[in-house]
């Protein structure tokens, strides 16, 4: 029996076959043509080898040494030769595949780090396309060139919209002009920079620019607003620049302004640009502004923000003058007092918020009365006007010049004017109820922003039904001024008042620029006589005739005059001789607390004393008049 043969350990040619056979397997119809062809070649080449391997094996010739010789040579030259086909596939591979593979990489590396220039594809040797694939990998570049041009085109889009979007964000849209953001910017540019010469900036608001929106319509007041910046743009100098900081504000940066004269130079100049009238279609617009100006000198200590903020506190205070002043250019010019100005209107009012909420040692909003007589009977108190005083715990008695314009400011003069109504309707009904017989009435003084309140008749009667003061016994007086905020509105309002019995009084009348045509549009009841004219009537035939065309007016039209700031015989004399019906002022009293007050009605105290002189109250002087919001303190 034949002993079994030992298995023959594989030799290189077979190891060598083994694994080209699994190399050829496991390509893939995606493998790229210089494999997929290689690999066939391969596979005939070695069954040819192994054949004659086979063929030529030493124990098949015999042991014959030239059989043997040619086995040998055979399997040398096909080992030999599969090694060589190998390297020779491999260098063909590096060639025509891994150089591409390695451009792709790279162009990918480019591509991630932002450069979206770089291409896989040779465009320069065929006529400035990419070459035509070739193979799969081809076919990828390609696509992978088509991606980045689409990327390149949105990046494009991208930055044009950003462009845009930057400049929106900078610009105002109906102007043209930059705003708050572009000029904060410029200046924050220009104070990181060594400077040896002050620069300025100028704020300028349009007065008015919301009345003539809600009266003429919002496409006239952008109109407006478009004449004023052209207007602007045109006058500024080469180192001036224009932006419009809010709806009615207007900035100039201006650089190289020597002092603070000069600054206030710049600032009339634009007022008299902007101070000019308007044309709409055939119709004339007077426009009017006031400006605020702040010089920045170099060494201070501030930021860009802190220089607008000191622009905006001047002209905040030129607003403020502007309405105690006639002039035509309001100007203010920064100071470090504004400042301080600012701050003790913020103390102010959070004591007046205080006060209103009751909180102790707060002090207490007190109402002080002053009377007002008939012409016929001088002696005899005829009525009285509410006036609001602050009794302070460390100031003492405060005048309303003081916090009447700050509780305006801060939104407390609704609640302020709300209780001055109660108390003094409060105090009317028990005085009445002590000689419900005698006829005499309580004037009370409206602020702007009450009557443009469209809830001021709901609180006006309610207030009547709590105290249970008769209608016709409480007047409430209101001046031009906060009528011409909303004119239909304040027509309607006022007449569902007088519809209940309320009466109506316009005060200081005279002072406005239409007040004969507010008689017929108003359902109005008594007319007050400003004391400018008043004041002027014994040396003055300008005042006295207009004083009597006002009288007459008022009587053909059944009309209760009143005079108010009467303070000599004269004058109460020539009031009389003109018929005018009652008079106030201090020639008769004071404003005076409850008390006195009382004894006054009752006849314990006489007209024309002077019972305890208030602080603040000099005679010949308005205080907290028509443009503190009514609750004010008069002669």
């Amino acid at each position: 029996m034949d002993e079994p043969t030992a298995p023959r350990a594989p030799g290189p040619l077979q190891r060598t076959r083994t694994v080209l056979v699994d190399l050829v397997l496991a390509a893939s119809a995606q493998t790229p043509v210089i494999v997929k062809v290689g690999g066939p070649v391969l596979a005939v080449s070695l069954g040819m080898a192994l054949y004659l391997e086979g063929a030529l094996d030493t124990e098949a010739c015999g042991g014959t040494p030239a059989c043997t010789e040619l086995s040998q040579q055979v399997s040398l030259v096909t080992t030999d030769g599969t090694a060589l086909m190998l390297v020779v596939l491999w260098l063909v591979f590096i060639a025509f595949v891994g150089r591409r593979t390695k451009r792709l990489a790279d162009v990918a590396r480019r591509v991630a780090e932002g450069d979206l220039t770089a291409r896989v594809g040779d465009r320069a040797r065929h006529g400035g396309s990419a070459r035509p694939p070739r193979d799969e990998l081809m076919v990828v570049s390609t696509q992978f060139d088509t991606m980045l041009d689409t990327l390149v085109s949105e990046q494009q889009r991208l930055v044009g919209l950003t462009e845009e979007l930057e400049h929106q964000a900078t610009h105002d849209a109906v102007t043209g002009l930059g705003n708050r953001t572009l000029l904060l910017r410029h200046l924050e540019g220009m104070l990181a920079q060594p400077r040896s010469t002050p620069l300025a900036v100028v704020k300028v608001e349009l007065d008015d620019l919301a009345t003539i929106d809600a009266t003429l319509g919002h496409d006239v007041g952008e109109l407006v607003v478009s004449t004023t910046a052209l207007r602007l743009s045109a006058a500024v100098r080469g180192d001036e620049r224009v932006v419009r900081a809010t709806g009615s504000v207007f900035a100039v940066l201006v650089d190289d302004v020597p002092d603070d004269a000069d600054a206030a130079a710049i600032a009339l100049r634009l007022l008299e640009v902007v101070n000019r009238p308007v044309d709409v279609e055939g119709a004339t617009i007077v426009v009017s502004a006031c400006a605020g100006a702040v010089l920045h000198r170099p060494g201070e200590d501030r930021t860009a923000e802190d220089v607008l903020r000191d622009a905006s506190l001047a002209l905040h205070s030129a607003q403020r003058s502007g309405a105690e002043a006639e002039s035509t250019a309001r100007t203010v010019l920064y100071t470090s007092r504004l400042r301080e100005e600012v701050l003790e209107r913020s103390r102010t009012a959070d004591e007046l918020r205080a006060t209103l909420t009751g909180q102790p040692g707060t002090g207490a909003l007190e109402v002080h009365y002053q009377p007002y007589a008939l012409l016929t009977d001088p002696s005899r108190v005829a009525g009285f006007e509410a006036l609001v005083r602050w009794q302070h715990p460390q100031r003492g008695l405060v005048s309303p010049l003081e916090f009447v314009p700050v509780a305006e400011e801060v939104g407390l003069i609704r609640p302020i004017g709300l209780r001055v109504l109660q108390d003094a309707a409060e105090r009317s009904a028990a005085w009445h109820a002590l000689d419900p017989s005698r006829a005499w009435t309580t004037s009370v003084n409206l602020s702007p922003q009450q009557l443009l309140d469209v809830d001021l008749v709901h609180r006006v009667g309610d207030v009547l039904a709590r105290t249970g003061l008769a209608p016709h016994l409480l007047t409430l007086e209101l001046t031009e001024t906060a009528m011409m905020l909303d004119l239909d509105g304040a027509a309607r309002r006022l007449q569902a008042l007088r519809d209940i019995g309320v009466g109506i009084a316009i005060d200081d009348f005279g002072t406005g620029s239409s007040s004969l045509s507010y008689l017929h549009q108003l359902p109005v009841d008594v007319v007050k006589l400003d004391r400018a004219f008043i004041s002027r009537l014994e040396d003055d035939t300008t005042s006295l005739a207009m004083v009597r065309a006002v009288l007459d007016i008022a009587s053909a039209l059944g009309l209760t005059t009143i005079a108010e700031g009467i303070e000599t015989p004269g004058q109460l004399r020539i009031l009389g001789e003109l018929g005018c019906d009652k008079a106030q002022g201090f020639l008769l009293s004071r404003p005076v607390p409850q008390d006195v007050a009382q004894d006054l009605l009752v006849g314990t105290r006489r007209l024309g004393g002077q019972p305890g002189d208030q602080p603040g109250d000099q005679p010949g002087r308005h205080l907290g008049g028509a443009e503190t919001g009514g609750l004010r303190v008069t002669s």
